[in-house]
């Protein structure tokens, strides 16, 4: 059996509690070796998973014959010139959503993608949606069982990262500190972090989007980053579209929402995969679904796309989309008027 051999890059908690515990239990995949700019973080996470080779250098990493493939898991303005150094030394690569934080640095991967195209980028979260509660809505919209559409909400929230934060800082002997609290070190709040996931469930769903108008406001966190959101996007086939985040959310209760002529679809509310209206007969349905196609799914269908050269669920091209309505996000909030995209 072919295994593939992985590279991780980045050593905090989405590699700790994702990335490396789901490759190790995937049995076409091997992690070979791991890299953080902090070495002790390398070293440790080294020891916890028993992995042989570690670096405070990734291009030590990427230099490696061993490593076919890497997971980029680094601070989001770090993703695009990794990436770029991954694809150019002839690895597959997994990027972190967001995938950059500037449509500048999304074409820089784009373009290099498209160089080698004989390579799999996949970038995230794209792959999370491939599930059987969006395809089952999908087959509504394809099937016009949902009607004419009309509108969509799509909402992801929490309380914020710095918990998490401090679960990694206390996993490593640490001090304390939130890197998404700051604005150079991450270039945006909670729009980078989470907002990027409701954007992505409305163009998975929807198709592209052509205007945005943004609000964005900093109202409890000690940030100098937003860390509450609200998107109103203009979808290509005509539909109007919000997008909502926040950091400042007590409850988690969040789902996204597709109003039909025909019928009402809510995905991932009340612990529901999918709840659906049909205005025929007046009735609710629930059809029972899982909430994952197969254990450790994202990356076995990346591992699947390696082997077998098919195309990854969530391309560059998509990715730099994402990317790019969230930089007109931000200029639309700046200064107070409505950005139409250019692609």
């Amino acid at each position: 059996m072919k295994k593939i051999g992985f590279g991780i890059i980045g050593c905090g908690g989405i590699s700790n509690y994702l990335h490396i515990p789901e490759l190790k239990a995937i049995e076409e995949a091997e992690v070979v070796a791991i890299a953080d700019i902090k070495e002790e973080r390398a070293r440790l996470t080294a020891e916890r998973f028993n992995i042989k080779f570690w670096y405070s250098d990734y291009m030590k990493l990427l230099k490696r014959n061993d490593v076919d493939a890497v997971v980029i898991a680094t601070p989001h303005p770090t993703h695009a010139k990794i990436a770029v150094d991954a694809i150019n030394a002839g690895k597959h690569v997994i990027i972190q959503k967001p995938m950059c934080t500037n449509l500048k640095d999304a074409e820089a991967i784009v373009n290099a993608s498209r160089k080698r195209s004989d390579l799999k980028v996949m970038v995230l979260p794209f792959v999370y949606f491939d599930t059987p509660a969006f395809d089952y809505v999908k087959d509504l919209l394809n099937s016009g069982d949902l009607g004419k559409i009309c509108m969509a909400r799509s909402r992801v929230a929490h309380g914020g990262p710095e918990k998490y934060q401090e679960e990694v800082a206390r996993m490593f002997g640490e001090e304390k500190s939130c890197w998404f609290f700051d604005l150079e070190r991450a270039h945006g709040g909670v729009l980078l972090d989470l907002g990027v996931y409701a954007i992505s469930q409305i163009v998975y769903l929807l198709g592209k989007v052509k205007s945005v108008s943004a609000l964005t406001a900093t109202l409890d966190k000690p940030a100098k980053v937003e860390d509450n959101c609200a998107l109103l996007m203009e979808m290509e086939n005509g539909a109007i579209s919000i997008a909502e985040t926040s950091w400042t959310q007590v409850a988690t209760f969040e789902g996204t929402s597709i109003y039909g002529t025909k019928g009402t679809v809510l995905l991932n509310y009340f612990n529901t995969p999918v709840i659906f209206y049909r205005q025929k007969d007046s009735s609710w349905i629930m059809p029972a679904l899982t909430k994952e196609k197969e254990p450790q799914h994202t990356h076995r269908h990346f591992i699947k796309c390696i082997l077998k050269d098919l195309k990854p669920i969530g391309t560059p091209e998509e990715g730099k989309h994402v990317v790019e309505i969230m930089e007109a996000a931000y200029e639309s909030a700046k200064i107070g008027k409505t950005i139409r995209l250019k692609t």
